[in-house]
């Protein structure tokens, strides 16, 4: 399935950190994590701005 995922345990499993509402134009240009703020991860889409989000 097409989205954006994450994983805890070093590719082991993966959780999909978006929903079929929130694809954001389903291009993305860039993705990368915050080295300061743990499990935050910042996507730049295709035209509508960079997108960021973390564990609830």
């Amino acid at each position: 399935m097409l989205g954006v995922y994450r994983s805890d345990d070093a590719g082991r499993s993966w959780l999909r950190v978006n929903d079929d509402r929130h694809e954001y134009g389903r291009r993305y240009r860039a993705v990368a994590g915050d080295p300061r703020i743990p499990g935050r991860v910042y996507v730049a889409t295709d035209g509508r701005g960079v997108v960021y989000g973390e564990p609830r």
